[in-house]
C-alpha cells in the first residue's frame, strides 16, 4: 500500500475499526463489571453500567467501490475476538464508510461506523460518525443505539481507545 495521503488515511481507518472501535480503533486486559447482571424492572433510576474489553482482530476487508483509491462509499470490515481478563467473551464487529473526503489542501475523511458487540446474554450496538482528526486524538466515542437479550433497551456511550500498535480498548458505558 502507498504511504502517501491515501495510504495513511486507509491505515488509519484500518485502526478505527478495530472498535468500534473503530475502530473502533488497536488491547491490554481489563476487567468487567456487572456487565451480565439483568437491569432491575423496578427502578425509576437510569442505572449505569461500565465494563471494558479488549479486541483482537481477527480478518478485514477493504471494500473500494468508487475510483481507484479512496473515495466516498469505501469502506473498511471487521471482524474481531472480544477479551475480559485474557478469556475470551465474545465478538465485534463492524464497518466504517467514508462519507466525507478531503484529499488536499489538508487530507481529511469522516466515516459512517457501526458496531455490534456480541456478549454472553446479549447484543450491543453502537455508530457514529469518525474522522481522521478524532482518530489521531484517540480515544473517541460513539453512541450506543441498543441491544438485545440482558442488554435490551440500553443507551449510553462506547469509548473507543485504539492508540498505538497494541489492541483497541471499548468501554461501554451502558444507562437503562
Amino acid at each position: 500500500m502507498e504511504q502517501g495521503g491515501c495510504g495513511r488515511m486507509l491505515l488509519r481507518m484500518n485502526k478505527l475499526l478495530p472498535i468500534v472501535a473503530v475502530l473502533l480503533a488497536a488491547l491490554a486486559l481489563t476487567t468487567l463489571s456487572s456487565a451480565s447482571a439483568a437491569p432491575s424492572q423496578s427502578s425509576h433510576h437510569p442505572k449505569k453500567q461500565v465494563f471494558t474489553i479488549t479486541t483482537k482482530v481477527l480478518d478485514e476487508a477493504q471494500v473500494d467501490v468508487g475510483k481507484p483509491g479512496p473515495s466516498l462509499g469505501d469502506s473498511n470490515v471487521i471482524t474481531e475476538d472480544a477479551y475480559r481478563n485474557g478469556k475470551r467473551v465474545g465478538t465485534s464487529d463492524l464497518t466504517c464508510t467514508i462519507m466525507r473526503l478531503q484529499l488536499a489542501p489538508k487530507f481529511f475523511f469522516a466515516g459512517q461506523c457501526l458496531n455490534t458487540t456480541n456478549l454472553p446474554g446479549g447484543q450491543i450496538t453502537a455508530q457514529g460518525t469518525v474522522t481522521s482528526d478524532q482518530i489521531e486524538k484517540a480515544p473517541f466515542q460513539q453512541v450506543i443505539t441498543g441491544g438485545t437479550g440482558i442488554y435490551k433497551g440500553v443507551g449510553g456511550v462506547l469509548t473507543v481507545d485504539d492508540r498505538g500498535d497494541g489492541p483497541a480498548h471499548l468501554t461501554f458505558e451502558l444507562v437503562r
